[in-house]
């Protein structure tokens, strides 16, 4: 694994050779990258070519079913907390106050479900696509530079080339 540190600030782009991360191939498409410091979440798209991308469309028989159980629960959720909200709430209070707390509360009840899915998603997903999605992440950044691993070395070295005069020590 490569781990090179470049300047780049917020919203500003960065070079990638024009391979895939991943094999080396020619690589039109994209896959984004991210990681997320306390409220800041660092967004970045990085080449793939099409099998690539292909292979991160493909879901698991496991993931195809926690997906679907996910929004199963969570619409099931959300309208249980809606109703409980909207009952215990005394009716002194306006319908519409009553309905808009539990539209709130049930929206975050939902939020949570999901992220509790998304986690376990992430842990069914074919072993071909942790590869892909594991070839390049954003191993920290600050408001002035962004750290990169790479696992494919030749992406890494002409990543570096492409950056020369934006490096900078780890």
């Amino acid at each position: 694994m490569a781990q090179v540190k470049i300047k780049v600030r917020p919203k500003q782009s960065v070079q990638f050779p024009g391979i895939c991360v991943h094999c080396g191939r020619p690589a039109p498409q994209a896959m984004t990258i991210r990681k997320r410091l306390g409220r800041v979440t660092r967004l970045i798209d990085v080449p793939v070519c099409p099998d690539c991308t292909a292979q991160l469309r493909r879901h698991s028989m496991e993931e195809e079913r926690l997906n679907q159980l996910k929004y199963l629960v969570g619409g099931a959720a959300f309208l249980v907390t809606l109703f409980a909200v909207f009952i215990v709430l005394p009716p002194g209070l306006a319908t519409a106050v009553r309905l808009l707390a539990g539209v709130a509360m049930g929206g975050v009840v939902t939020a949570v479900i999901f992220a509790i899915f998304r986690r376990q998603i992430r842990q069914v997903y074919l072993p071909e696509k942790k590869a892909i999605l594991q070839s390049a992440r954003i191993e920290n950044f600050s408001w002035r530079a962004t750290t990169f691993a790479f696992e494919n070395e030749e992406f890494a070295q002409r990543f570096v080339a492409l950056n020369e005069s934006h490096l900078m020590e780890i």
